[in-house]
């Protein structure tokens, strides 16, 4: 059983996650055409005839490969179709939204963001709800997957669940209130350390403080609020293990065109053989805390980047864990933005849609629910 990684980003993104489309790497690739005819290569007259072919056939090659990549990426069906405008599965199918931080002011939104974090404005995620709700959409938790997929409950039409990520604090005084003033649910991933630390008297700060057990156990009687788990620690252990991707000239000029994974590091080799021969003691350790905490362990767990896979599925299987979430990602890289509900293996590895920070829900998902 192989390990699956993360797959190599082929599109650069905007400010909000999402790809940048068709027009700008058209754009790039007649930006290196021009490149490579500008005048002042062929300074010296007795190589500027030689010269001048061998640029007139690199520009074409350069048209040729840049427009393969596009026609690949854009055609229809293709690899990188966008699929915003998909419809449900026939049977039982989920949307998973993917939220981090949502806090009520910019000036907490800039603060978050200098410290790394990402997310939206309370406005925005008003918004979100109010135009989910004018579509009907029913809300769900990972619970009701897991009796989805042994035949106890049926998934209602339009289902979609709310995840987020990071276990902030602000999703107890932000997000939690307004789940329940709009007869909203919501999942939300806690960190068992960072739930430890921030139990503990520490300095509190809305843009990046933890959920307290405190918080978490008050949450989880709650109708509207299931805990999921991102393990103990594991997942910011990893952090020693994500590197830069090699680039060398081919895959430099192809990030110029639009088509590199830019700076972001990814897990290394060895730090996905540290995950998956770490992940049994951290989710011990985790649902220790949780049965001394809620009295039950967590049915969803949700999988850093570059970790998923069959190998990380029977670990987490072992443990007890029904649902596996794999990272958000933006809606226009997405194989299809609805998971089909039909057995219990299909609880893991459910595809995520990355809430991004700038544009509308309603932008992002145009023409999903018909």
């Amino acid at each position: 059983m192989g390990r699956k990684q993360i797959k190599p980003d082929r599109g650069r993104k905007g400010p909000d996650g999402t790809k940048e489309g068709l027009a700008a790497p058209l754009r790039r690739i007649a930006a290196a055409a021009r490149w490579i005819q500008r005048p002042r290569i062929f300074k010296r007259g007795r190589f500027s005839h030689r010269a001048q072919r061998a640029a007139t056939v690199l520009t074409g090659l350069v048209l040729t490969v840049g427009c393969c990549l596009l026609a690949e990426r854009y055609a229809v069906g293709g690899p990188e179709a966008v699929q915003t405008g998909a419809q449900p599965a026939e049977g039982m199918s989920v949307l998973i939204l993917d939220y981090h931080q949502v806090l009520p002011t910019e000036e907490d939104l800039e603060k978050a963001r200098k410290a790394g974090e990402t997310g939206i404005l309370l406005s925005d995620f008003k918004e979100d709800l109010n135009w989910l709700t004018q579509q009907g959409v029913n809300f769900v938790l990972p619970s009701d997957l897991k009796l989805a997929s042994q035949g106890i409950y049926e998934l209602p039409e339009k289902a979609v669940m709310l995840t987020f990520d990071g276990g902030y604090e602000s999703f107890y005084t932000v997000v939690w209130p307004q789940l329940r003033e709009q007869g909203a649910k919501g999942a939300v991933g806690v960190l068992g350390a960072e739930a430890d630390l921030y139990s503990g008297s520490v300095e509190k700060e809305i843009d990046s403080s933890r959920l307290s057990w405190n918080q978490i156990a008050q949450m989880d009687r709650s109708e509207a609020v299931e805990i999921a788990s991102m393990g103990y620690s594991l997942t910011e252990d990893l952090a020693d293990w994500k590197e830069a991707p090699p680039k060398g000239q081919l895959s430099s000029f192809l990030s110029f065109l639009g088509f590199g994974n830019g700076d972001g590091k990814i897990l290394s080799d060895e730090g996905i053989k540290f995950y998956q021969d770490s992940l049994p003691q951290d989710l011990m350790t985790m649902d220790e805390k949780l049965r001394e905490t809620l009295y039950h362990e967590a049915d969803a767990y949700l999988v850093p980047a570059g970790c998923e896979g069959e190998e990380t599925d029977g670990v987490l299987n072992q443990y007890g864990i029904a649902v596996s979430l794999c990272e958000g990602v933006p809606a226009a890289e997405a194989e299809t933005l609805w998971n089909v509900i039909e057995g219990r293996d299909s609880l893991y590895e459910l595809t995520r849609i990355a809430r991004g920070e700038e544009g509308s829900l309603q932008e992002m998902l145009e023409g999903c629910f018909g």
